[in-house]
C-alpha cells in the first residue's frame, strides 16, 4: 500500500513567515527549518501565500534587493495544497503536473500540518520496490559547474536558466557542491555577490551509471545527502532524491499499487442483506461482511488512489437509502 502524505510529511518544523518580512529573512526559515519554502497563513491557519527557493532563486538572479523586496512581492497567492489523506503518488504527481516542489499539507478543514517535499517521499517509496528494477543513469541530468569565484547572484542565474537546485564548484581538479542549504546560508551572511568557493560544503559521493536506485536512495540516507554524481567516461551527471521520487511513483504505477480500505457500515434493522448485495455491486468492493457489535457490514474495497476510494465510499455506499452511517479506515502499510 502506498503510503499517505501524512507518513512522510515534515510536520515538527513549519516554516511559517509573515507576508511583509524580507527575502533575506525568508532564506532564514528555509534554512532554520531545512524545507525549500515558506508559507503564510490566514487568520484560520490556512495557506494564503507560498515563496518557494525556486522563486527565491529567480529572484536573486533577477537582481531583486533582497532586503527591500518582501515575501507578498515574491510569493505564489492562493497556492496548490494536499491534503494529509492523500497518497504520496497522488502528491507526487500534482508537483510533476504543477511543476512545484514544495506543498503545504492541509487537514479536512484546510488548516496547515505540514509541507511535503519529493525527497521526503523517495525512502518510503522505494522501500516498497525491489532490487535491480531501476537504475540512476536513465534519470540523471547534466550538472552545473561554476569557477568558486563565481558570485551567489551567477549562481541563482546558473539555476534559473537550467531548472537546477545546486550548482557545483570547481576547485583546481576537484568538485563540490552548492547545496541548496549552502546558497541560502550565503544569501543570508553574504547576500548575492557572495564567492560561492566560500560557501559550498556538499560532500561528492560517486557511483556507476548502472548503480541501483533503491540502493542509491539508501546509499544518500545512510549518509545524509540529497544527491549523488554518476561518473561515466569521464562525464559526470548528478541525481537527486527528488529525481528518484519520481521514478519510483512511475514504477508504482506501471504495477498497479492499489490503496486498500476498510468501511464499517450501519444499516437499517431488518435491511442488511439487502444492503450488502446492493454494495457487493460496487465497482471496487472487494467483500462485504456481515458482523457483531457497533457495525453490521464490513466492506474490504480497492482503488487506484486515496481520492478514488473515498469517491467509491461516497458514491457507491453512502448514497444507498438504508445506509445510516460508515466509518471509513485507509490502510497505510502491508505488514508481512
Amino acid at each position: 500500500m502506498v503510503p499517505t502524505v501524512a507518513n512522510v510529511m515534515e510536520d515538527k518544523r513549519l516554516p511559517i513567515i509573515s507576508a511583509d518580512q524580507s527575502l533575506r529573512k525568508a532564506a532564514e526559515v528555509m534554512l532554520e527549518n531545512r524545507v525549500l519554502g515558506t508559507i503564510t497563513l490566514d487568520a484560520l491557519r490556512r495557506p494564503e501565500l507560498v515563496l518557494s527557493y525556486r522563486r527565491l532563486v529567480r529572484a536573486v538572479a533577477a537582481g531583486v534587493d533582497i532586503d527591500k523586496a518582501t515575501v507578498a512581492e515574491q510569493a505564489v497567492l492562493k497556492p496548490v495544497t494536499v491534503r494529509t489523506t492523500d497518497s504520496i503518488t497522488e502528491a507526487l504527481n500534482i508537483m510533476r503536473k504543477r511543476g512545484v516542489r514544495f506543498l503545504p499539507v492541509v487537514d479536512e478543514t484546510g488548516e496547515v500540518k505540514g509541507v511535503l517535499e519529493p525527497r521526503f517521499a523517495a525512502y518510503a517509496l522505494w522501500s516498497r520496490l525491489s532490487y535491480g528494477l531501476a537504475r540512476v543513469e536513465p534519470v540523471s541530468r547534466r550538472i552545473v559547474v561554476l569557477p568558486e569565484d563565481a558570485s551567489l547572484r551567477a549562481a541563482a542565474k546558473a539555476m534559473d536558466e537550467t531548472g537546477a537546485m545546486e550548482v557545483f564548484v570547481k576547485r583546481g581538479d576537484e568538485i563540490t557542491v552548492l547545496r541548496e542549504w549552502d546558497f541560502l546560508e550565503a544569501l543570508i551572511k553574504g547576500g548575492p555577490e557572495a564567492k560561492i568557493g566560500d560557501y559550498a560544503k556538499g560532500e561528492i559521493i560517486y557511483v556507476p551509471p548502472g548503480f541501483d536506485s533503491k540502493a542509491a536512495v539508501e546509499l544518500m540516507h545512510e549518509n545524509d545527502v540529497t544527491r549523488l554524481i554518476v561518473k561515466k567516461d569521464g562525464e559526470l551527471t548528478t541525481i537527486t532524491l527528488t529525481d528518484l521520487a519520481f521514478q519510483a511513483m512511475d514504477y508504482l504505477a506501471y504495477m498497479g499499487e492499489r490503496v486498500k480500505g476498510v468501511v464499517l457500515v450501519n444499516v437499517e434493522t431488518g435491511r442488511e442483506h439487502e444492503v450488502a448485495e446492493r454494495i457487493m455491486a460496487v465497482p471496487g468492493v472487494k467483500e462485504v461482511l456481515m458482523a457483531t457489535g457497533p457495525f453490521d457490514l464490513i466492506v474490504l474495497l480497492e482503488a487506484s488512489s486515496t481520492s478514488e476510494l473515498f469517491k467509491i465510499v461516497s458514491e457507491g455506499i453512502r448514497s444507498l437509502r438504508a445506509v445510516k452511517s460508515t466509518q471509513t479506515l485507509v490502510a497505510t502499510r502491508v505488514l508481512h
